[in-house]
């Protein structure tokens, strides 16, 4: 994109700084000498004063995830906003059939739309849940367990398992190989929007509370 940069130049001050002074009239021969009135210094112009730059907007709080992510709240997965999952997507359907690759991108958002995530309370514990919508319109429950909440930001929730995970996709989740030091993370964009921090090639998956 081309930038355009207009520079204004001229007189500055006001007009009659770029005037002639007016002639001064000659003395009479009749009329005595006149008597030269002192003169007054020129006066500066007083300095053009700039306005001040507008303040910047004030940052907006962070939003409250704990309030978000309120006992139950389900957010709904958004494909087309999560920008490496569905370079992913394209790249798989492309390589199964280039010319059906439109088609193939479509039905791969449908179905993410049909897949969340939720927190839920068990007593004194947090649960973590993703879930899918079966054929058959049921809940399927893909990964539930217990999370272990670290310090973090307000807008932002940082966790670890802390317990056995079920689900039809515990066995392959490799939680219990999760090292010390790594931890999942959540952030609240706003009041409705969330996303999840996944591992590469995922990426950052946007999430929508329903």
């Amino acid at each position: 994109m081309r930038k355009i940069f207009v520079i204004f130049s001229g007189c500055i001050f006001a007009l009659t700084a770029c005037k002639e002074p007016p002639p001064v009239p000659a003395p009479t021969p009749e009329a005595p000498p006149a008597i030269d009135a002192p003169v007054s210094p020129p006066t500066t112009p007083s300095p053009t004063v700039l306005a001040p730059p507008a303040s910047p907007t004030a940052a907006a709080v962070p939003i409250a995830i704990q309030a978000i992510i309120a006992d139950g709240a389900k957010f709904q997965f958004s494909l087309k906003e999560s920008a490496d999952a569905l370079q992913l997507v394209r790249l798989g359907c492309s390589r199964d059939n280039a010319h059906a690759e439109a088609a193939c991108v479509e039905a791969a958002t449908k179905e993410g739309a049909s897949e969340g995530i939720r927190f839920e309370k068990e007593g004194d514990k947090l649960l973590w849940i993703s879930y899918g919508i079966g054929k058959d319109g049921k809940e399927e429950i893909y990964l539930r367990g217990p999370i272990t909440l670290l310090d973090a930001p307000a807008d932002e929730l940082h966790f670890r398992p802390a317990g056995a995970f079920s689900g039809i996709q515990a066995a392959q989740a490799g939680f219990d190989k999760l090292p010390a030091d790594k931890f999942m993370t959540v952030k609240a964009i706003d009041a409705k929007t969330i996303v999840m921090q996944a591992p590469p090639p995922k990426g950052a998956l946007v999430y929508h509370r329903q």
